[in-house]
């Protein structure tokens, strides 16, 4: 059956991750613009959506001044309308990253998640952030795209110091989310002090810790291994 008549929706030939939380303050932002450092490190061209009221990722981008990455913004007073959404990802290439703002509300989030493949989920060690999470990937997996069909979900644990009982305790909630848990990104103000000169970890003038390097290399192997089922699954939306 032919349904072109349908709502639109982002072809699989196009790769989009979506940065969402529905807390503020959990990472989104640097979830987003290291990775779009990490592909640009391996010469991969690059969309950045930018869809936060904050426009962080924009100015990050702005201070970049990258040839590899091709931002979008969103104004700021517009709702997040399905139909303009897919008119943004036109003008986006085959691998887009999402930076999504807080406090989405469970329509904008089916939108998204229509035109989204892949999602990852930043939680910070503390107890409101694992509540909030808690409940927002609830909102994920009853929205209607995601029970018509599950898109490929992952957690990365942000800001969090390994030796405590807070971490410990987010290692027991992350693993019986059964989702995968990706990686536990340092507390270091290194996050901070990239975003604020248009860097990312990746570059080699930022950090020369090997565990922060190989923590992005993971997200990125994780990232491929799900391309690559997604492009083996046809209709896959």
């Amino acid at each position: 059956m032919n349904s072109a008549h349908n709502s639109p929706v982002t072809t699989v030939k196009r790769t989009v991750i979506l940065v969402a939380n529905s807390k503020g303050g959990c990472g989104k932002t640097t979830i987003a613009t290291n990775l779009v450092s990490y592909y640009e490190a391996l010469g991969r061209p690059v969309t950045l959506l930018d869809l936060d009221p904050q426009q962080s990722a924009t100015q990050w981008l702005k201070l970049r001044k990258s040839a590899h990455i091709h931002g979008l913004s969103w104004p700021v007073s517009e709702p997040l309308s399905l139909g303009r959404l897919q008119q943004k990802l036109d003008q986006a290439g085959e691998l887009v990253v999402i930076d999504s703002p807080a406090g989405l509300d469970p329509h904008e989030l089916d939108h998204l998640l229509r035109l989204s493949q892949i999602v990852l989920v930043p939680v910070l060690p503390s107890p409101i952030d694992i509540r909030a999470t808690t409940r927002f990937l609830q909102t994920v997996m009853l929205t209607p795209t995601y029970r018509r069909r599950p898109r490929r979900l992952a957690v990365v644990a942000n800001r969090a110091r390994t030796r405590t009982k807070m971490y410990a305790a987010l290692r027991q909630f992350l693993t019986s989310l059964k989702i995968p848990y990706l990686v536990t990104l340092r507390d270091t103000q290194l996050y901070v002090q990239a975003m604020s000169h248009g860097e990312g970890v990746m570059d080699a003038a930022v950090s020369r810790n090997l565990d922060d390097r190989q923590h992005w290399r993971l997200i990125g192997e994780w990232l491929e291994v799900q391309r690559h089922l997604i492009q083996a699954m046809p209709g896959f939306r």
